[in-house]
């Protein structure tokens, strides 16, 4: 439980890099954030340069994303299982060996695609491990501003790697870009195993050693307990704002603007987020239940204003502000991090992120094939209002959980009661 002091204390950006441990984390993600994203962007825009297929290119694309699906339930526990320095550390230079065979010239497209999904599936370990580090390594209110700026890293790699790689792959070759995203992995990799102090594995002994096993108990874990469960569900309106990114070429027709309005417009809502994780941490150092309220609905809110097919000058600000707003994420899922016993955190935060990528991935392909029979106006503002609905429902569910205590941070290992802490 955090002590009366360090509950009111301010955390600045100075407390968390004044952390050794953190700091070697922030510039590890850092590192093979950029470098991925700017190897994904050169992928993809290979794939469809070679083979002309839009088809080819998308699946591609989603090689960069399903094997999230499968990873997270399936590989999540090994940082549980094994030392999470060195679950970091392994999956870093496997990728980087990976991307070096990716690299070599002439390899058949089928062999890209077998390299690029054992690549993904690596991320769902390195990520859960290294959450569940930043939980120990940043305890109690720290945790959110660790996440945050960790969190605005990836969204500026984002915007940058993938508005680059076009640029990059044309100057370089697919092959170099490769070759020096293996190398930026190879250097988080030495990062790690030089910044980090050395922990053993978190699993209690006797606890299941498979991975279906280990996925069951925590799923058991996190439905016995309101507020965990309540967070593995906000992930269902959030998807609902992706919508604006997927429809942004359509909708930029629809009010008779090009290709450089809807890039505008799929650009505005990584801005916002980028502004919500710089901002809103230093305007709401301890979020409460009215946040979650007020920020929840707001992210979704604006959306339903398309239903008067605004210009995109007013169209990139209501996504902004969409942007802005989801920042309530942030708390929550360092709630959830540190609410899960040490000793099935990987596991937990593994489902948590794979919960993201489903509602993620199966929103957008609801609202691309709601797009082909209406207006692009009319989607966005039903997925608005959508989105609105569900996080009424789930700010007022959250208000009544928040009312007779906070998650009390969790012990290293499992209560042998099951009790977290409401």
């Amino acid at each position: 439980m955090l002590g009366k002091g360090q509950a009111h204390d301010r955390v600045t950006y100075a407390d968390i890099f004044g952390e050794r441990e953190f700091r070697a984390l922030f510039v590890s993600r850092a590192l093979s954030t950029i470098g991925d994203y700017v190897a994904r962007a050169a992928l993809v825009i290979t794939v469809f340069a070679e083979t002309g297929s839009v088809a080819l290119m998308g699946f591609t694309f989603a090689l960069t994303t399903l094997p999230d699906l499968i990873g997270g339930p399936m590989l999540a526990g090994l940082a549980d299982r094994f030392p999470r320095r060195a679950v970091m550390v392994v999956a870093d230079l496997g990728r980087a060996l990976l991307l070096l065979l990716m690299a070599i010239p002439g390899l058949p497209l089928s062999g890209l695609w077998a390299l690029l999904f054992v690549i993904r599936l690596l991320d769902s370990p390195f990520n859960s491990a290294y959450m569940s580090t930043m939980a120990v390594v940043l305890p109690g209110k720290r945790l959110v501003k660790g996440a945050a700026v960790t969190q605005l890293v990836n969204h500026v790699a984002y915007t940058v790697g993938y508005g680059a790689g076009g640029v990059i792959v044309a100057l370089t070759g697919l092959s170099v870009v490769l070759v020096s995203n293996a190398a930026t992995f190879a250097l988080s990799g030495l990062v790690i195993l030089l910044g980090m102090q050395v922990r053993p594995a978190t699993a209690r002994a006797g606890s299941s050693s498979s991975w279906l096993g280990a996925t069951l108990v925590a799923i058991r874990y996190i439905t016995a307990h309101p507020r965990l469960r309540l967070i593995m569900l906000f992930p269902f309106p959030i998807a609902t704002t992706l919508v604006c990114a997927t429809l942004a070429p359509p909708y930029t027709a629809q009010v008779d603007h090009g290709p450089t309005a809807a890039g505008l417009l799929m650009a505005a809502g990584p801005a916002g987020i980028v502004v919500g994780l710089w901002i809103l941490p230093l305007l709401i150092p301890d979020q409460r239940a009215r946040h979650v309220v007020v920020l929840s609905i707001t992210s979704c809110a604006p959306l339903m204003l398309f239903v008067a097919v605004p210009g995109v000058v007013v169209a990139a600000a209501l996504i902004v502000i969409s942007g802005i707003a989801l920042y309530f994420w942030i708390p929550l899922a360092a709630e959830f991090t540190q609410a899960i016993p040490d000793d099935m955190r990987g596991q937990a935060v593994g489902l948590l992120t794979t919960a993201m990528r489903v509602t993620q991935g199966t929103a957008i392909l609801i609202f691309g094939l709601t797009a082909q029979n209406a207006m692009s106006s009319t989607v966005i503002a039903a997925s608005g209002a959508i989105g609105t609905v569900m996080v009424a429902v789930l700010s007022a569910a959250w208000i009544r959980a928040s009312r007779p205590a906070t998650i009390s941070v969790a012990s290293q290992t499992t209560p042998s009661d099951g009790d977290a802490g409401r």
